[in-house]
């Protein structure tokens, strides 16, 4: 925990030029485009909490990512002896990103984990195959396949989701499309549909899981915006003790980096993780308190 504080007071003291999502950046792509005619910061980052959200990075930027999660905050795991969830920590994510002209994005990372997933190395494509625009386009369409590769000891028991037998029972991969519209320029609102595949699950499980979500977006100010997400999966097993991912969020927007103040039901931080084993209940005071922050470089 310390060595983590240490990190964020560095990344908050650290204040090189940020590079935005900016006309003239986008014009060393391709000149022959009218990038005037784009809508453009529809989602303060490329997440929306958890989940992606449509927006990129734009061509030659890097961002770094420290995501945390702690415990829960009221219920039974809850409550002042756990100090509301701080003296636990569900699940924490270290990343990078990175923008390829101006509709590829790819990202590595590594997070703890939760459940049977855990010590995990976790990647994504992203490809944007419309744009919103002004005049024109009224909608973003953007495709984002991701994976997963826990690399923790095999389970002893051959009958746990975790013993991985072969190297690809480790493997997870979730494939889906991202339409979103910026209404106005306070409101910005995302659906989300895709199918989220295990190769090796427990033997109530289901392997390949179909799931569809919507998210949205208000902007209150130019540094303070509030942020919603929901994911819901269609053929979880009735056998299996899941719910489905609500969360909730505040941006504050600086001109360094973006940091998000996250209240959420699930533990992961991966679409991987968090639409596969989600188990906590906000009604039964099973939600937690968590924080991203993003800090983008020019390169």
């Amino acid at each position: 925990m310390k060595n983590l504080l240490s990190l964020i007071t560095l990344l908050l003291l650290f204040q090189p030029s940020f590079g935005q999502d900016s006309v003239e950046e986008e014009l060393e792509v391709n000149k022959t485009v009218d990038y005037s005619n784009f809508v453009y910061e529809s989602w303060a980052g490329t997440r929306v909490l958890n989940n992606h959200s449509t927006e990129m990075l734009p061509w030659r930027n890097l961002e770094f990512i420290v995501a945390h999660k702690f415990g829960d905050i009221a219920g039974d795991a809850g409550g002042v002896y756990n100090f509301y969830g701080l003296d636990n920590v569900a699940d924490v994510r270290i990343a990078f990103e990175y923008g390829f002209r101006d509709n590829i994005n790819v990202g590595l990372g590594r997070s703890k984990g939760v459940g049977v997933t855990t010590q995990v190395i976790d990647s994504y494509f992203k490809y944007r195959v419309l744009r919103q625009e002004v005049e024109g386009m009224p909608l973003s369409l953007t495709y984002v396949g991701s994976a997963v590769l826990p690399y923790k000891r095999a389970d002893l028991d051959s009958s746990s989701a975790g013993s991985y037998q072969k190297f690809t029972h480790r493997l997870g991969f979730t494939n889906q499309l991202l339409i979103g519209r910026k209404f106005h320029e306070r409101f910005t609102a995302q659906l989300n549909v895709g199918v989220n595949h295990r190769n090796y699950v427990a033997d109530l499980d289901e392997n390949t899981l179909f799931f569809a979500g919507a998210s949205g977006r208000f902007r209150i100010n130019k540094w303070l915006g509030i942020v919603g997400e929901y994911n819901h999966v269609f053929n979880r097993p009735v056998e299996m003790v899941h719910t489905n991912s609500l969360s909730f969020g505040i941006e504050l927007l600086t001109g360094g980096h973006n940091f998000t103040l996250i209240f959420s039901n699930s533990k992961g931080l991966n679409e991987n993780i968090f639409l596969n084993q989600t188990t906590s209940n906000w009604l039964d005071g099973q939600f937690r308190f968590g924080f991203s922050i993003n800090r983008r470089f020019k390169l």
